[in-house]
């Protein structure tokens, strides 16, 4: 099972995502596979858009994904909102496999 946490401290924002979903086998799992796409472009997008300046932290491998924001910018906040919709989505889609941890 795949869980997601956000925490909020001061003025920054951390998004961890960790563990595979378990939907199916790796490289055939497409739970997975969206989920690793959401926070893949969310880090993209941030970066893309010139605001690379509010990540703090950025960890990206196999099974983990944390990204530490400033949440002084509004556009920033808004990306980080949008990704937190579409892990939501998907653990309404699939609640055997994608969880939002407390």
């Amino acid at each position: 099972m795949t869980q997601y946490s956000v925490k909020y401290i001061n003025n920054e924002a951390v998004l961890e995502v960790k563990g595979h979903s378990g939907y199916k086998e790796m490289g055939e799992d497409i739970v997975c596979a969206a989920i690793s796409t959401a926070c893949i472009m969310t880090a993209n997008l941030i970066d893309k858009l010139g605001l690379g300046y509010n990540i703090k932290d950025l960890i990206c491998k196999d099974g983990y994904f944390k990204l530490q924001v400033n949440t002084q910018d509004k556009l920033v906040v808004g990306i980080m909102d949008n990704m937190l919709d579409t892990l939501d989505s998907l653990s309404k889609q699939y609640p055997k496999h994608v969880k939002f941890k407390d």
